[in-house]
């Protein structure tokens, strides 16, 4: 059994190397995070602040299965707001998603399902958390999206919804409302146009 699942493992990298399509490109576009997960004694509530993206993309597709890996690095903005401003949340990630896509070659157009998991880094914060800083915030965060999409020749145009799994506040660190925030996390939908070439 081992040595079929060796096999096969090879013959699919083998015809990935062989047959792929590799792309490169530069992808935009907005980001609508807000704040998940509070504790139940936490009643007010999170909006939606618009966001954006920037980066690279790199595309490798196999048209035979339908299946096409892109993985990309990005420049990723988060923000939210509390609904009576008593409160804000901006923080510059630098992201890395892999978008597993699977779809189906049509003349012009390739329609997607995509699942991307992915890792990001803070690189910068300017919060106002009713009077709490967040200096002491997890820098790390990781998570998993899920959407649809289209190529149109060079162009690419992707929605999905992405879950973080990370929470904002460090382990073992005691914020002056741990009871708050130490289970708070971002979601929120995506929205983003890639030209590959």
């Amino acid at each position: 059994m081992k040595k079929l699942f060796v096999l096969f493992l090879g013959v699919l990298i083998f015809s990935t190397s062989s047959y792929s399509q590799t792309r490169f490109g530069i992808k935009g576009g907005l980001n609508f995070t807000n704040m998940s997960n509070i504790s139940s004694n936490f009643n007010q509530t999170w909006e939606n602040q618009i966001g954006y993206q920037l980066g690279l993309a790199l595309q490798f597709k196999v048209p035979i299965i339908g299946l096409a890996i892109q993985p990309e690095l990005m420049y990723s903005t988060v923000k939210s707001t509390l609904n009576n401003n008593d409160g804000e949340l901006n923080l510059d990630y630098i992201t890395l998603p892999v978008n597993f896509q699977l779809g189906a070659d049509m003349l012009f157009f390739r329609p997607f399902i995509v699942a991307s998991p992915f890792v990001s880094y803070l690189i910068k914060s300017s919060t106002r958390l009713e009077d709490q800083p967040l200096d002491d915030i997890n820098r790390f965060d990781y998570g998993v999206g899920l959407g649809v999409g289209i190529d149109l020749w060079k162009l690419q145009i992707m929605g999905k919804y992405n879950w973080g799994l990370g929470k904002l506040e460090k382990a073992g660190d005691e914020w002056d409302q741990a009871e708050t925030y130490k289970n708070a996390t971002l979601q929120g939908f995506q929205l983003s146009v890639a030209f590959l070439f």
